[in-house]
């Protein structure tokens, strides 16, 4: 299933630097830079991002390049 959470959110960047794991919660989302796509950063249900880049489930994501993710928060609008 796919669920366009910019329908839903606001996100707003969050800068933390690229030495640092990336931050993790529940208004945390990471959104792959690659194809535009956002995921929780604690996903409950399966998701992953349109190029593969980003999949999560069971409260884990899995990121196969941190490079292409930029942290964001999200608010509902």
């Amino acid at each position: 299933m796919k669920i366009d959470l910019r329908k839903i959110y606001r996100f707003e960047a969050i800068s933390h630097p690229t030495d640092t794991p990336l931050p993790t919660g529940g208004d945390i989302y990471y959104e792959c830079t690659e194809c535009t796509h956002v995921v929780s950063s604690v996903p409950h249900i399966v998701s992953r991002c349109e190029c593969g880049n980003l999949e999560g489930k069971q409260g884990k994501v899995e990121i196969k390049d941190a490079a292409k993710v930029k942290p964001v928060r999200g608010k509902l609008k």
